[in-house]
């Protein structure tokens, strides 16, 4: 008989609690608003620009629906609707609130300024609203038992655009390099395009970036994340300065940045950093080497930041 090979192919919460089964649903109805002048909404995935986290006002509508918690099994009084915020890359959470469910829960439920801050600022940030038992019960098969046990989750995540966004990333491997003519071990290498100056459009690609396959695949692994958070920082800036030393010559004569241009979006990032005018970034990206504009890529991925706490 030959051997089975088990690999991991996603990550997912196995609930073992059939026994209140009929609660599981009980939040999917939550939004979350980022900023004051937004609208609620039920997605789970929000894209946060570094340059405007610290605009974030997050709050939370629970939007519970009381008829999925009726169940014989588990009282109200059992129950307790919790409200955290975690950092996956920092392994810290910080509990926003717990609203016992016998009481009128709130409409609203902001997140501080100052929560978001003990995270990062926000971004990369996750949002749960969980269902969870407040009370120790009688252990039974399929039923929860200890105080936190959660019954019904939904996650709201908070992410910083990535690169590939933009870039269109190609693994190659020793071969793939020495078939275009360089080096079969080469680590990286950015052809530019065109169009930083561009109004942004999803159907163009502002770079094509080539990694080596072997490296892309240890970036990509959830085990190498400790090791691949400074390297991806690293990298993305590394790759944006080629970027900028490439285009250079198209916006270089102009007048002003193009409103939704990837120089625009640039320049915010830059702006969060460090307060840089376009006529300054023009000095900053003629000198020889760029040695602080490079410094201030490096400040926008947090590469110090993502080495230290790795």
């Amino acid at each position: 008989m030959s051997k089975i090979t088990w690999r991991k192919s996603a990550s997912k919460d196995v609930r073992p609690f059939f026994g209140a089964a009929v609660l599981e649903n009980s939040v999917d109805a939550a939004e979350i608003r980022l900023f004051e002048d937004s609208e609620y909404s039920g997605d789970s995935i929000y894209p946060v620009d570094p340059a405007d986290a610290s605009k974030l006002l997050v709050s939370v509508k629970p939007n519970l629906d009381p008829t999925t918690l009726a169940t014989g099994s588990i009282k109200k009084s059992d129950l307790v609707l919790a409200v955290s915020v975690l950092q996956p890359f920092l392994k810290r959470t910080i509990v926003v609130g717990q609203f016992p469910i016998t009481r009128a829960l709130p409409d609203e439920i902001a997140i501080s300024a100052d929560i978001l801050e003990q995270l990062g600022g926000g971004a990369n940030a996750v949002v749960e609203l969980a269902l969870c038992l407040a009370k120790k019960q009688t252990k039974k098969p399929g039923s929860p038992f200890l105080p936190g046990h959660w019954l019904s989750k939904k996650s709201f995540f908070l992410r910083v655009p990535k690169p590939v966004e933009v870039f269109n990333v190609i693994p190659m491997s020793d071969k793939d390099w020495e078939g275009i003519g360089w080096p079969a071990q080469t680590m990286y290498a950015v052809e530019y395009i065109g169009g930083f100056n561009d109004p942004a459009a999803k159907e163009r690609q502002l770079a094509t970036v080539r990694v080596h396959s072997d490296v892309h695949r240890k970036l990509t692994l959830e085990s190498s994340q400790r090791l691949a958070k400074p390297i991806q920082a690293s990298l993305a800036a590394e790759i944006t300065a080629q970027i900028i030393a490439a285009s250079l010559p198209e916006w270089q004569d102009s007048d002003d940045v193009v409103p939704l241009s990837p120089l625009s979006a640039f320049m915010k990032r830059l702006d969060a950093v460090q307060k840089t005018s376009f006529a300054e970034l023009k000095r900053l990206a003629t000198q020889p080497g760029m040695p602080k504009l490079k410094a201030l890529l490096h400040a926008t991925e947090q590469t110090v930041r993502f080495i230290r706490e790795g």
